[in-house]
């Protein structure tokens, strides 16, 4: 059986007329079938810890928009895209979130959490600090203590904070909005779980040179300290294939200095490597392809899951 860790594409024509709805329909079904062959769908090759998450917040409406592609998103839907529990309403209210998350994944199941809540978040670019109900740190502090609250001691893989620590290593505005002491409380708070695994979200670039992961090192040796941190999370909402992310996990590991701490790697858009090479666009690149689907059964030995952080 061909590992995990071989992607395939999923595509769809950019020609309506080159293929009929049925066409598409029986392409797509027939695909799915391949993957579930292969063993990437089925319960036994994830029974080890079965991700567990609710539908995106988007697909309903995508599924309205474009209807011959619902069986599709369907599909993706079963795979255990990660949850988004954010401070944001485009990602719906957090509170309702997480307890429709805990009431509808059986207990045996990990949940899947992307904790997006930092105050003065995205404070560079500023493309996702916009409509944010946290403001201060005593407002973090409270909405972390409500996930932990609601989750409980059930298994969870909370992957926290996009972009915080890549910004923190800029020593920009990250260091103004205390991103690091932020982040200390929260891994302190989520560390109660006995039954949670928490990876640090970081940038894959800062990995590519030795001066900028030794930084990177550094800042997740620090927040260590304030609790339990079994990794970093790679390739958020990025194109790079699974395979140069685990190379890049491996400098992240010697910089630590420990093979201890592993990595997980965002699949969600990775089938084509550098699918925006030779494009402007940066989100939800055209030539870009659905990679591997979430599991924790990876074939590496420093990556411990593959999951869907952003939606594909």
């Amino acid at each position: 059986m061909l590992s995990p860790s071989s992607r395939l594409r999923l595509t769809w024509t950019d020609s309506k007329a080159s293929r009929s709805a049925d066409d598409q329909r029986a392409q797509m079904t027939a695909l799915l079938l391949l993957l579930t062959m292969l063993g990437f769908l089925s319960d036994a090759a994830r029974a080890t810890d079965t991700l567990c998450s609710l539908p995106p917040v988007t697909y309903a409406a995508a599924k309205i928009a474009y209807p011959d592609s619902a069986f599709a998103l369907d599909q993706l839907e079963s795979m255990g895209i990660a949850t988004w529990y954010s401070d944001r309403d485009v990602n719906g209210n957090a509170t309702q979130t997480a307890t429709d998350l805990v009431a509808s994944c059986p207990e045996s199941s990990r949940l899947s959490v992307v904790v997006c809540g930092l105050p003065n978040k995205d404070c560079d670019a500023g493309y996702s600090n916009g409509n944010g109900t946290v403001k201060t740190g005593a407002d973090y502090e409270e909405f972390i203590t409500n996930l932990t609250t609601l989750v409980g001691n059930r298994k969870v893989l909370y992957m926290l904070e996009p972009d915080a620590v890549g910004l923190i290593a800029n020593k920009g505005c990250a260091v103004e909005y205390g991103y690091q002491s932020n982040l200390s409380m929260a891994i302190s708070l989520l560390s109660d779980n006995p039954n949670a695994e928490i990876y640090l979200d970081v940038g894959f670039w800062t990995l590519e040179r030795s001066d900028t992961a030794d930084i990177v090192a550094q800042i997740v040796k620090e927040l260590a300290q304030a609790g339990r941190i079994k990794g970093i999370a790679l390739n958020t909402s990025n194109y790079r294939s699974t395979t140069q992310i685990a190379e890049l996990c491996a400098n992240f590991q010697t910089a630590v200095g420990s093979t201890d701490i592993h990595c997980v790697v965002d699949t969600s858009r990775n089938f084509q490597e550098f699918a925006n090479a030779s494009s402007t666009e940066w989100c939800n690149v055209r030539k870009a392809g659905i990679g591997a689907p979430p599991t924790n059964i990876t074939d590496m030995g420093n990556i411990d899951y593959l999951v869907y952080v952003k939606p594909p």
